[in-house]
C-alpha cells in the first residue's frame, strides 16, 4: 500500500509552507521602511526643515532667512510601538538640542515629529505645480 502523503498533489504539499513565507516575509516590513529613500519637507512662516533617509543615514536641512544649515549622520533605530521610532543620532546637529529624534511614521507620504508635532509632508506632494496659462487666439 502506498502511504497517503504520496497521494496528496505536489501542490498541496508545499502550500502550507509557501504560506509561511509569505507570512513572515510582509510582517518583516514596517512604517519606516516607507521612508527609506525619500525627502520629506516641514515649513511654517520662518522655517523650512527638510529630512532625507537613505538607510541608516539622515540628511537634515534647517533654512531660515539666514543661510542654510546641512548636516548628515548616520543613526539607530528603535521601534518604540507599531508607528513611533526613536531614532538615535551618531552626531547631533549643532542646532538640534538633543542627539535623538521620536517620529511618528504614519504612512509613506509623511511622518510627524513627536516633540514638536511638525508634520513632515513628502517633497514631491508639497511642490506646488502651476500650468501656464494657455495663450488666447
Amino acid at each position: 500500500m502506498k502511504p497517503k502523503l504520496q497521494n496528496v498533489p505536489s501542490f498541496a504539499k508545499f502550500l502550507p509552507i509557501l504560506i509561511l513565507i509569505l507570512a513572515f516575509s510582509s510582517g518583516c516590513k514596517n512604517n519606516f521602511d516607507n521612508l527609506n529613500g525619500k525627502v520629506f519637507l516641514y515649513k511654517d512662516s520662518v522655517y523650512e526643515f527638510t529630512a532625507g533617509f537613505d538607510k541608516d543615514t539622515l540628511f537634515y536641512i534647517m533654512k531660515d532667512e539666514r543661510m542654510p544649515r546641512f548636516h548628515k549622520t548616520t543613526f539607530t533605530k528603535k521601534k518604540v510601538d507599531d508607528s513611533t521610532f526613536l531614532l538615535t543620532l551618531k552626531e547631533k546637529p549643532n542646532f538640534w538640542e538633543k542627539d535623538s529624534w521620536e517620529i511618528v511614521v504614519t504612512d509613506g507620504k509623511g511622518f510627524k515629529s513627536k516633540e514638536s508635532g511638525n508634520y513632515y509632508l513628502l517633497y514631491s506632494d508639497s511642490l506646488i505645480v502651476k500650468k501656464a496659462p494657455e495663450f488666447q487666439k
